[in-house]
């Protein structure tokens, strides 16, 4: 049985093999970006998804900070304390200040301490209902940064993936 060759005009190469090839290289670029666009509704790069933020439960209340984040973009870390009849510390360390600067604090902190090396914000607590603060940041530097923060009795290490 003889083997069905397309026949070409003269001059028309047969590109066959590369067609299949480019097709092939296509499909992979589509699941790809479709890989990186799902990576996007989740927060894999920063700015609102699940990933994009990292809340830690402590003995006094809980730590919601960005696990990931972009450089020279703002972002808000929220604390919120449990109710109580005494004041309420919040501690970072200096590589804290290394990977953010702090723009704003709502409210404002009554009085800022340092204690073992770590900086600490005192707030009023309600005895009643829970007290949130929110810290308006900005992104110093990229990369992975490792920095300690928490509230008092709870300071734990934490890490932040800041985008380029």
């Amino acid at each position: 049985m003889a083997s069905a060759k397309a026949e070409f005009p003269e001059g028309v190469a047969d590109h066959g093999a590369f067609q299949r090839k480019f097709w092939a290289a296509q499909r992979i670029a589509w699941i790809v970006f479709g890989l990186i666009l799902v990576g996007c509704l989740f927060g894999a790069f920063g700015r609102g998804g699940y990933l994009s933020r990292s809340v830690t439960d402590t003995e006094n209340g809980l730590v919601d900070f960005p696990a990931i984040t972009r450089w020279n973009a703002p972002d808000d870390l929220e604390v919120t304390f449990a109710p109580s009849q005494s004041d309420r510390v919040f501690f970072v360390d200096a590589r804290f200040f290394d990977t953010f600067s702090v723009e704003g604090v709502d409210p404002p902190q009554k009085a800022t301490m340092v204690r073992d090396g770590l900086t600490g914000y005192v707030f009023a607590s309600d005895p009643i209902k829970p007290t949130r603060i929110t810290f308006r940041l900005q992104t110093q530097m990229p990369g992975l940064r490792t920095a300690s923060f928490g509230a008092e009795g709870s300071v734990a290490e934490h890490k932040i993936f800041v985008f380029p």
